[in-house]
């Protein structure tokens, strides 16, 4: 056989949040590092996601066509058109307006196929049925909430009724948002990866929850106004981890502010520091948490 790719036998679920504009995509596999070739996601543009026998520079090719207009079903025959390995290929495509196509090759090996929804796209190859990626469309579009949510809900479900026959090994989840991107070059809202777990879903479900502890911020108006009985926890949480060796008097003191700033420094959570009497319910959260972890 000639040299067809990278062999992704997974399944996938590819989305679209009418109510942000995020877009995304979350997939597993029972094989090393899924994440290093099978989804991408560009905001305002579209998600895409290439597998079975995944050639990854479908993906770039697959948002350029996008970037031009072209539907994602225009944009499936169009790249299966130029592809000598198209009997191979698997793709599930979602653009910035909702429209969503997946494709699966003859030779892609049993079971394999794939599912559109509202917003979505589910497909798999190698799997047990049809039912994990039917599963995988009526989680999504009966649940409300985050995409990134939403995505590995439906994968974890998909996983649940059968996903890959083979087992369980690596995950990885994108989702990019045309707004509150991260300032880096790609924009993507959340990039997070599992290359190798025994529970690969349940860890990138984990992952996503620690990136919300660390980048998603509270609104100044939900902040809380420091009362005698939160400092005194803030001050014994403190304590127990080290940084604060004073009475727990209940008084917002130099050395407890000074011992919170520290603590917010080293757990990555400046952006969730208050110069004013309040603190951020998450920060508060966060901090009990690891002091008594």
């Amino acid at each position: 056989m000639k040299n067809l790719g990278q062999l992704y036998n997974t399944f996938s679920i590819v989305g679209f949040d009418p109510n942000t504009g995020n877009l995304g995509v979350a997939v597993a596999t029972k094989y090393i590092a899924v994440g290093s070739s099978v989804p991408f996601a560009i905001p305002e543009i579209g998600a895409i996601a290439v597998q079975a026998y995944a050639n990854p520079l479908l993906g770039p090719q697959g948002m350029e066509l996008l970037s031009q207009g072209m539907s994602p079903d225009k944009v499936i025959e169009t790249l299966i058109e130029k592809d000598s390995g198209f009997e191979y290929r698997q793709l599930g495509i979602v653009d910035s307006k909702g429209r969503a196509q997946s494709y699966t090759g003859s030779k892609c090996e049993d079971w394999a196929g794939g599912l559109i929804g509202p917003n979505c796209s589910a497909q798999g190859n190698m799997l047990i049925g049809e039912k994990t990626v039917s599963a995988m469309i009526d989680w999504f579009v009966s649940h409300n909430g985050n995409l990134a949510d939403r995505l590995i809900g439906s994968l974890i479900e998909g996983e649940r009724v059968g996903g890959d026959k083979r087992g369980r090994q690596s995950s990885a989840l994108v989702v990019a948002s045309p707004k509150n991107g991260l300032a880096i070059y790609n924009n993507n809202l959340i990039d997070l990866r599992v290359d190798s777990h025994p529970n690969p879903c349940q860890r990138l479900k984990e992952l996503l929850n620690e990136y919300y502890d660390i980048q998603l911020k509270t609104h100044k108006n939900d902040f809380l106004p420091l009362t005698d009985e939160i400092i005194k926890d803030i001050q014994l949480a403190l304590y127990r981890l080290g940084r604060y060796t004073d009475d727990f008097t209940g008084n917002y003191n130099k050395q407890t502010r000074i011992s919170l700033w520290n603590f917010c420094v080293s757990e990555n959570q400046k952006n969730r520091w208050s110069e004013e009497n309040s603190i951020d319910p998450k920060l508060l959260d966060y901090l009990i948490k690891v002091s008594q972890s």
